[in-house]
């Protein structure tokens, strides 16, 4: 079982509609689980697959599949079509496309059918930062790692090759893995975790008490800062609010408490003050 960290990180940018994205994290207690298709990584939950096995095997998944993307059909309709496409696609002649044909279904009905929200382990990352929060305007939410949102975070796996699925003999949780836990090895500054949703993309409630602090990026405009400010006073729990600064020496980024001032209080003056 992964070790799980006691912090986890979700960087945003606060552009457009973001804000109003994480305004439903911070003041409604809500994440959103984003379909595959909106990640930047073109090869995630693209999984590679070897189709070796018995053609009976082969023939009950592909009426499965059929099921799935044909369900106007009748079961009589799913078994007619069966014969002559699996004749067709086991034909020595056709194997490469047949692969090509399966490994595309495969790849949709699992990008159609979870939702994933990510985050990391680490809070000062350069690059993080500049990807995923405005190029430092942005900010990172702080999440409670033993919580109970967190304790369905799974750890994301690098690797140098795309491990091969064979969708007939593979253990299923070795299958999810490798199409839902497995990044090229050059990701792995990112030192992400991922909750998955097998319900497909959507919102998903938490405990307020989850959330535990926000961090405002070494660039942000007062605007930001302000927004991140508003929203901790309208919280009934507190949020710890800290700031990234850009390390005077060194390519670090300091992480320090924000120095909140209260508001400003008028200063009593007698009735006559400014008469003289």
């Amino acid at each position: 079982m992964d070790h799980i960290p006691e912090k986890f990180y979700k960087y945003r940018s606060l552009d457009g509609q973001a804000l109003e994205w994480v305004e439903r994290t911070v003041l409604h207690d809500e994440i959103y689980l984003a379909p595959a298709e909106s990640f930047n990584d073109p090869f995630d939950l693209r999984a590679v697959f070897d189709f070796e096995a018995d053609p009976a095997i082969q023939r009950a998944d592909f009426i499965r599949k059929s099921r799935h993307f044909e369900p106007h059909l009748s079961e009589c309709e799913h078994n007619a079509a069966a014969d002559p496409v699996m004749a067709d696609a086991l034909d020595p002649a056709n194997i490469a496309s047949t692969t090509m044909l399966f490994q595309f279904m495969h790849n949709q009905m699992m990008r159609s059918a979870v939702g994933i929200y990510c985050v990391s382990t680490v809070p000062d990352n350069i690059l993080m930062w500049s990807h995923y929060a405005s190029h430092h305007r942005g900010i990172c939410l702080e999440f409670d790692g033993l919580s109970a949102l967190m304790a369905h975070a799974q750890q994301v796996r690098y690797v140098a090759e795309r491990p091969a699925i064979n969708p007939y003999v593979g253990e299923p949780e070795r299958m999810m893995e490798c199409a839902l836990l497995t990044k090229a090895k050059q990701w792995g500054y990112e030192a992400e975790w991922r909750i998955i949703s097998q319900g497909g993309p959507g919102a998903l409630r938490f405990d307020p008490a989850e959330l535990t602090g926000i961090i405002i990026g070494a660039s942000a405009p007062q605007t930001t800062v302000d927004t991140v400010r508003k929203w901790c006073a309208q919280r009934s729990l507190p949020l710890r609010i800290t700031r990234a600064q850009v390390d005077a020496r060194t390519f670090r980024l300091n992480l320090v408490a924000d120095a909140m001032r209260p508001p400003a209080r008028a200063v009593p003056t007698s009735p006559d003050a400014g008469d003289n």
